[in-house]
């Protein structure tokens, strides 16, 4: 890992906004993190992030969306859209590197692009980015190549090699695009309401398969129901409900992708109380049903 890649203390004890310590010699950061990480959390900055998993499954969350993530996961999250992914493993394992990241002031580009027209392509990417953009197909194995190949690179190198990886993203067809959060909104919370939060997420990831109640959690965080229900629509948009079902579902999905467990079992295992009620959620969040969600993916 090159020097770029070193964090900050404040870069690792921040609560909720991520301090990206720019490099001097490089209009980029590029760099790469365990899991878990302080830096995997739930958290916003104002540049923006190129972000690859290379190892793990788990749960995207991007804003207001929450979705399953596989090995080679690629996507561009934008100026101050909050983002974080779960890996679904035990909490005494490390995923090594499990995250590559290339981060930038997009503002610094827009300048650029006054004397570069070349550069006027980035625009309408980077204003897309706003809601987050999951790349799929070969946009995500092109571009995943290409910010690997930013690592250990400078000067004339670097900018060469991080004007191929947003070539890549800028010209992905919209067939190889999935847009996440639905608006594009930020939702900035202070430090103390982020510390919440992500225990709270720590919580519900951990008791998935339990009855979850408001209240449980909001004890857990030290928070009253009312202003527990405020900070999850804060930091949402979707509020606490709707996040839960999302996380279920998505690990349903991881489940289904990964092993030979029937529907009926991962209903229950990741917290649903009947099949009619896991099936009407699963279809209304994937727009499937568990049984051909499964059949469509090892087709």
């Amino acid at each position: 890992m090159d020097a770029t890649a070193r964090s900050s203390a404040d870069e690792t004890t921040s609560p909720v906004r991520e301090l990206v310590v720019p490099d001097p010699s490089s209009s980029v950061r590029w760099h790469q993190h365990d899991w878990p990480h302080p830096l995997a959390r739930w958290h916003y900055h104002p540049e923006v992030e190129v972000h690859l998993v290379r190892e793990s499954s788990g749960t995207t969350m991007v804003g207001d969306y929450a979705g399953p993530f596989d090995p080679g996961h690629l996507s561009l999250i934008g100026s101050y859209l909050p983002h974080n992914w779960i890996s679904h493993r035990d909490d005494t394992e490390v995923v090594r590197n499990r995250d590559a990241v290339l981060q930038f002031d997009q503002e610094r580009f827009f300048a650029a692009a006054e004397a570069l027209p070349e550069l006027e392509s980035l625009r309408p990417l980077l204003r897309a980015a706003a809601r987050g953009i999951e790349f799929l197909g070969r946009t995500a194995a092109e571009g995943a190549a290409a910010l690997e190949a930013v690592e250990g690179t400078f000067g004339l190198r670097r900018l060469a090699a991080v004007t191929e990886l947003l070539g890549v993203l800028a010209e992905s067809p919209e067939a190889e695009r999935r847009y996440l959060d639905s608006h594009g909104g930020t939702y900035r919370l202070d430090a103390g309401e982020a510390e919440r939060f992500n225990r709270a997420l720590g919580y519900i990831t951990d008791h998935l398969a339990d009855r979850m109640l408001v209240q449980d959690v909001a004890d857990e965080v030290g928070l009253s129901r009312p202003a527990f229900s405020r900070l999850f629509a804060k930091a949402t948009g979707v509020g606490f409900s709707r996040t839960v079902i999302r996380m279920r579902v998505t690990e349903a999905s991881r489940l289904l992708r990964s092993t030979d467990l029937s529907v009926a079992e991962i209903c229950y295992r990741v917290g649903f109380t009947n099949l009619s009620n896991f099936n009407r959620h699963f279809r209304a969040t994937t727009g499937t049903t568990p049984s051909r969600y499964r059949r469509i993916d090892r087709t």
